[in-house]
């Protein structure tokens, strides 16, 4: 694990986290994208409460939510603009040619099409802002989106990695030497395949009970 971003973001109390890291990395996209800056956008309100209704849509699918959730304190923008500005650092330091946010993964079974975090160049990385290392379910679920690239035929990323904008830290690895010293040599074709067969009987067997 390498420390990348020099600011890193401690918690401070009173923040919805989950808001403010989706808002902040939707945000980057939108930047990225139509070549803001951070604090144009945020100052801008009609642009800002399109952005937290688009993310609440997302992380409160229920529509379990008020207006008044939609309104964003103080600290929280200033939160948001502080992740945002450490993605956009890594996105800096990484991108020689190509970034893209929210690839599609086509599905498997009955694995449903998913959304990867971020591609840049030839890796992918999972984004975990979040205040605490990173775990091994972090890694099962980039090899998920790996192994749904990997099936598909379509071009697959030589390198993945987890990243977290909140500590400023992360790590990347060579997909194939991973999958090899994992699995005693085999290749990441026959193994991203066997994962998602045992995933796809391990959802068809709980969808019956």
């Amino acid at each position: 694990m390498k420390q990348l971003n020099k600011v890193p973001i401690p918690k401070k109390e009173n923040i919805r986290y989950d808001l403010v890291s989706e808002v902040a990395f939707i945000l980057s996209d939108k930047l990225i994208e139509n070549g803001s800056t951070i604090e144009e956008f945020l100052s801008d309100k009609a642009n800002l409460l399109a952005l937290v209704t688009q993310t609440a849509s997302i992380i409160w699918k229920s529509g379990n939510y008020t207006k008044k959730d939609l309104v964003l304190s103080k600290m929280e923008i200033e939160e948001i603009a502080l992740i945002s500005r450490n993605i956009f650092e890594f996105i800096k330091i990484n991108k020689k040619e190509s970034v893209q946010f929210k690839p599609t993964l086509k599905g498997y079974g009955i694995i449903p099409d998913l959304e990867a975090d971020i591609s840049i160049d030839d890796t992918l990385y999972e984004i975990k802002t979040v205040n605490r290392n990173f775990k091994s379910s972090d890694l099962k679920q980039l090899f998920i989106y790996l192994a749904l690239r990997q099936v598909s035929g379509n071009m697959i990323w030589n390198y993945a990695g987890l990243y977290n904008p909140r500590k400023g830290t992360y790590c990347k690895f060579n997909i194939k030497s991973m999958v090899s010293n994992l699995t005693g040599g085999l290749s990441p074709n026959e193994t991203f395949e066997n994962l998602l067969n045992s995933l796809d009987r391990d959802i068809q067997i709980d969808s019956r009970f």
